[in-house]
């Protein structure tokens, strides 16, 4: 990694980075905010445990998954499916202008010119990527640690970190494949096509999947089955294999893309 290019490329995403914090983090403050006024009231639970399993899914909940926790509640309406496709785009994103959108306006060009090889190149790319990708999971996390204390909401903080590192998992993935496109394709618009129509072909199959029981094996060829938040935050599942199998797709992403991007043929 080439610590000058990557503190180059990592200022052209800053004030994205922070708009995005604070918006997870107001967003967050809100959540929390609520929260022990709607666990106050009965009805509120009721109605919860009456919603039909398919509006559930809609949500990101499980059928079977607790309605009447402060982790059903975050996960429902924040983390299965508003933080997850908010990190997903954001992440597909910028795998795209951090390649194949510098090859159309010429800047990868000008790089390539210079004495730094294209592996440096590409491994400072990742960095910026998945170290962005770290921020973002981190100030989600610590603004949620935040926003239970000055509520008064009790949380078990090692679930929660545990879903942030399978958050940082997970969204790798996402951008590793990204990138991997962006490399493949170099041209901008059909990078992002394909990145953004296998992820949301994912997230396509997950709700499905979850509509009908003749239809649940659809599920299991989702990505976005590897990210369950409720069953992490309640403890009822352990995410550690997941992970692991999440960090092994992401290296061998990376070395496809690797491979492919130095044999591209790029103008310089």
């Amino acid at each position: 990694m080439n610590r000058a290019l990557f503190r180059a490329m990592y200022k052209q995403y800053r004030k994205k980075v922070a708009a995005i914090s604070t918006g997870i983090f107001l967003y967050q403050g809100l959540l929390t905010w609520v929260y022990p006024i709607i666990a106050k009231n009965p009805a509120v639970i009721d109605i919860a445990e009456t919603m039909p399993s398919t509006v559930k899914t809609v949500f990101g909940v499980s059928k079977n998954a607790r309605t009447d926790t402060f982790e059903a509640f975050i996960s429902g309406q924040f983390y299965a499916r508003i933080w997850v496709m908010l990190m997903a785009l954001y992440g597909v994103q910028t795998a795209n202008a951090l390649l194949a959108e510098m090859v159309e306006d010429g800047s990868l060009a000008l790089l390539l010119s210079t004495p730094v090889s294209r592996s440096e190149i590409l491994s400072t790319q990742t960095g910026v990527l998945l170290s962005t990708n770290a921020i973002l999971v981190a100030v989600t996390i610590v603004g949620l640690f935040i926003g239970t204390f000055c509520s008064g909401i009790e949380i078990n903080h090692f679930n929660y970190l545990l879903l942030g590192v399978l958050g940082i998992a997970f969204f790798s993935v996402i951008e590793l494949y990204s990138l991997f496109f962006s490399a493949w394709f170099v041209e901008e618009e059909r990078a992002l096509t394909y990145a953004v129509g296998l992820t949301m072909a994912f997230y396509g199959l997950d709700i499905v999947g979850g509509l009908s029981d003749k239809l649940s094996w659809v599920k299991n060829f989702s990505l976005f089955q590897c990210f369950q938040p409720q069953e992490v935050l309640e403890g009822t599942v352990n995410p550690v294999l997941t992970i692991i199998g999440l960090s092994v797709t992401s290296a061998v992403l990376w070395f496809l893309t690797q491979k492919v991007f130095e044999k591209q043929d790029l103008a310089i």
